[in-house]
């Protein structure tokens, strides 16, 4: 198992949306207002990872998922005028966001699953997302353990809802569709990584 650290923890924002009706066929803008979003949030302190997902089965789904090093940073980066007016504004324009769980969740302690694989810079990899309620008989670190086993699993982990009280989300990232299919279950969403960038990614870049 992975050493425990102590500090901060660490939040995965999940933020869902829906293209309106307007837009419905605009997957492309989409993906050029991520574009700015992606920009803005390399440069911000303490942002470490950022992709864009797209449903293969309903193109006007998206899922935006980031990671933080903490609560605070994530704060800082987006309660300010030039990401609710700029970078935030070009995805709204175009999506409603769509979450039953809350945008901030909090990253549960790291487990074998996480371990199984690190996440590259995997465009073109699938994601399997999935919301679990309170009292769920069959816990999602049980089923991220089982999945884990399974040919064409990369990484996955389960975050904490902060708006329901017990509820959980689920994100498991493999290799192609079929895995992903496979791995999906009753209650899970399938999502192609359509873009990436990590502050590593960034680094990079500018030497």
């Amino acid at each position: 198992m992975p050493e425990k650290k102590h500090g901060p923890a660490p939040v995965t924002v999940v933020a869902r949306f829906v293209l309106t009706d307007r837009h419905k066929e605009d997957t492309d803008a989409f993906a050029e207002a991520f574009d700015g979003y992606r920009e803005y949030m390399t440069t911000q302190h303490g942002f470490w990872r950022t992709s864009l997902l797209r449903s293969p089965d309903h193109p006007d789904r998206h899922v935006i998922v980031t990671e933080w090093r903490d609560n605070s940073a994530y704060k800082a980066a987006v309660m300010v005028p030039d990401f609710l007016l700029l970078t935030a504004a070009g995805l709204m324009e175009l999506a409603d966001l769509v979450n039953d769980h809350g945008p901030v969740l909090a990253s549960a302690p790291a487990s074998e699953a996480d371990a199984a694989g690190a996440v590259g810079e995997g465009v073109g990899q699938y994601c399997v997302v999935a919301s679990h309620e309170p009292g769920d008989e069959n816990p999602p670190a049980a089923r991220l353990d089982a999945a884990s086993r399974r040919e064409g699993f990369v990484s996955g982990s389960v975050i904490a809802s902060d708006r329901r009280k017990g509820g959980h989300v689920s994100l498991m990232r493999l290799r192609d569709a079929e895995a992903a299919r496979a791995g999906a279950g009753p209650e899970g969403e399938i999502y192609e990584v359509i873009a990436e960038a990590s502050m590593e990614g960034a680094a990079s870049r500018a030497a």
